[in-house]
């Protein structure tokens, strides 16, 4: 017992470090996230300037960070059929349309919590 609690701070260090891969792999090698990192940016930006109690802003980045969240997601999948099967399947294809929809959800998510949070 007293050796796994001694072991957690390694394996945080560890798993810290496959984080930081997976986000460096994201950057180098997915479009989408970058630019969904720049618009969290601009939000970040535009509400630091804007005179929001703290909930709102807090409200808002939660509901933007879905969309990061299932394009990792997305990539995740997109990846793994890629492994798979290279070639053209029209199952892969039906796998990586429905993880596409499922970003585009995200997003209309994160539009709507803005729109109720500027009316609110």
């Amino acid at each position: 017992m007293f050796q796994t609690i001694i072991n957690i701070p390694r394996r945080i260090r560890k798993a810290a470090g496959y984080t930081w891969s997976g986000l460096k792999h994201l950057f180098r090698k997915e479009e989408s996230f970058r630019v969904e990192m720049l618009v969290l940016a601009a939000l970040a930006a535009v509400a630091a300037a804007t005179p929001w109690p703290a909930w709102k802003k807090f409200a808002l980045a939660a509901a933007y960070l879905l969309v990061p969240l299932a394009e990792t997601l997305n990539s995740c999948l997109e990846d793994l059929c890629d492994l798979v099967k290279p070639e053209y399947h029209p199952g892969v294809k039906n796998v990586k349309d429905k993880a596409s929809a499922a970003v585009l959800f995200a997003i209309f998510a994160a539009a709507l919590a803005l729109v109720a949070l500027i009316l609110a």
